[in-house]
């Protein structure tokens, strides 16, 4: 049987990277360099990822926390939305079909995990504390993440592609995967603002609320739950970092996801500060008791604080009256990271997708090798396997070790590694040939 590793990264490379960490530039998107910076951001999220996974001091928040260095999470977030919108149509325009899908699904991941360390570090409250103006920024980017789980996004031109060998259409795909998983994030994000929503300035509350209308955001969610869906073979699935199968045993058993947009209702609309900010109105009122139906014994009996929510949604039902609370006066923070990058770069999206055309399309095997190797760099199959929850080959519970000698089957003990022996011999030995055969060749 193998264990689980200690470091993703070590302690002190850790500190060191948070430490130096600036934000990229826009205009060095494909290059060695900034290869580099995803590289560093990547190791950084495997150990956070870990040390929550694994319940110990998590170091990497602390220190994002410690050298306020959360906004850059923002920042790169943003700029990697604003470059899939202006400047990616322009490379497939210029350059049509890729020679390979790597580079650009870097750049798209490259979002992503800046938003899943996001996610991460806000879990606590000082992190939260720490972010400063670019808060209304992360707000408005959050929103809008999770309102693209509500429709299909606009169909665009490019998307027209449909052959099935393109690395293109698989790029399509693997960008609409990730704009999922962003989506999915940002309800966790949303929560935990909500959730902090009175140790953070009272602008943030003001646009949670007045500006997006967050609550009736969430009551959409709870109604079409898209962390939710069918396979082909009809069986339930729930996501949470990715599409997993329900166990018959937890089919009435409340998702991570869903979860996070229940607490996030219940501190947005039961906060004394919200009225202010947020009046009942008739449409209001009519979407927010469409939740009286979800809150049923099953629900409150996983969430016993949804009680309270019940409650107030009873009164709300019963009162029959709009609130006509004072409106608040508050003067608003514009967000600044959107608009900036958008006034450096306005009317130059075309001269820096011709540029960045040169890196991402490049015909240099040599880059290609060196971007590549960068990369693998960051993937050490043994440290991500420790990472990601395995499900016992046997009994379907947690797995925390393996077969040591195909390194394929998880258990969660030697007992069910010693009773599924018999079946998974075969198998062990045929994995085991093929991987020494691939090794000798």
């Amino acid at each position: 049987m193998s264990s689980r590793v200690e470091y993703i990264i070590s302690p002190w490379e850790a500190e060191s990277f948070i430490e130096n960490l600036q934000i990229s530039e826009l205009e060095n998107i494909g290059t060695k360099g900034w290869f580099e910076f995803h590289k560093k951001l990547l190791l950084l999220n495997q150990q956070s990822v870990l040390e929550i996974s694994t319940l110990r001091e998590e170091s990497i928040k602390e220190w994002f926390v410690s050298f306020k260095k959360i906004p850059i999470l923002i920042y790169e977030a943003i700029q990697i939305d604003i470059w899939k919108h202006k400047v990616f149509p322009l490379l497939i325009e210029m350059n049509k079909e890729p020679k390979n899908s790597f580079m650009l699904y870097t750049i798209f991941y490259h979002e992503d995990i800046a938003v899943s360390l996001l996610e991460n570090v806000l879990f606590h409250c000082e992190s939260a504390e720490t972010i400063n103006d670019s808060i209304i920024d992360l707000v408005d980017y959050s929103v809008k993440s999770v309102s693209l789980l509500l429709d299909a996004p606009e169909s665009e031109i490019y998307e027209n592609i449909k052959n099935p060998n393109s690395c293109l259409e698989e790029i399509f795909e693997k960008k609409k995967e990730l704009e999922f998983d962003i989506g999915m994030r940002c309800i966790s994000i949303l929560r935990y603002l909500a959730e902090f929503a009175d140790n953070l300035p009272l602008c943030v509350l003001s646009r949670l609320l007045a500006t997006h209308d967050v609550p009736y955001l969430l009551v959409e969610l709870i109604e079409i739950h898209p962390w939710k869906k069918e396979n082909v073979k009809g069986e339930s699935m729930v996501y949470n970092s990715g599409w997993k199968k329900v166990k018959s045993s937890e089919e009435e058993k409340i998702s991570k996801i869903e979860g996070q947009v229940w607490f996030g209702l219940r501190e947005l609309l039961l906060n004394p500060k919200s009225a202010p900010y947020y009046e009942i109105t008739e449409h209001r009122f009519s979407q927010l008791l469409k939740l009286q139906k979800y809150l049923h014994e099953c629900v409150l009996d996983q969430i016993s604080p949804l009680i309270d929510l019940k409650r107030w949604l009873s009164y709300l039902s019963a009162s029959s009256t709009c609130n006509k609370a004072p409106r608040a006066v508050n003067i608003e923070l514009v967000p600044q990271i959107k608009s900036s990058i958008m006034e450096k770069y306005h009317k130059k999206w075309k001269k820096l997708a011709k540029h960045q055309s040169k890196f991402i399309y490049t015909t240099d095997i040599e880059y290609v090798k060196t971007a590549a190797q960068i990369l693998s760099d960051a993937y050490d199959l043994d440290k991500l396997d420790c990472i990601d929850v395995k499900e016992c080959f046997l009994c379907c519970e947690e797995a925390k070790n393996r077969c040591s000698k195909c390194k394929q089957a998880w258990y969660c003990g030697r007992e069910c590694q010693v009773k599924h022996w018999a079946k998974h011999k075969i198998i062990c030995d045929k994995i085991t040939k093929n991987v020494e055969y691939e090794q000798k060749n």
